[in-house]
């Protein structure tokens, strides 16, 4: 199973390399992150939420990146893969100690 994460998570940074894309994925899913929080409190500021997470990630496929979000060819990877890799961020930096790249790289 984590073979499978980490060749997801290969996938899902191929898609996402530009720098600016990545800081405006980091933003939407924080968004999404409190939207989520918010859907049992205030279901307005959800969907709120949820319009800036799509709106921040598709400007960063679309105007920085060139190419289509993930989730619009595979929807789970698009959805764990970037929930994943935004708490691993978070993690780093937190930390400032890169995690990510040498787990998605570690041969087993």
């Amino acid at each position: 199973m984590l073979n499978r994460v980490r060749k997801d998570l290969r996938y899902y940074l191929q898609e996402h390399q530009d720098r600016n894309n990545l800081i405006l994925h980091y933003f939407a899913f924080l968004s999404a992150f409190v939207a989520w929080i918010f859907l049992f409190i205030n279901f307005k500021v959800m969907l709120v939420l949820a319009l800036i997470h799509y709106a921040l990630s598709w400007i960063g496929h679309f105007y920085y990146e060139g190419n289509k979000p993930a989730a619009f060819r595979y929807p789970h990877i698009g959805f764990y893969a970037g929930f994943t890799w935004f708490f691993i961020k978070t993690i780093e930096i937190i930390t400032r100690k890169e995690i990510i790249h040498p787990w998605i790289n570690k041969q087993d």
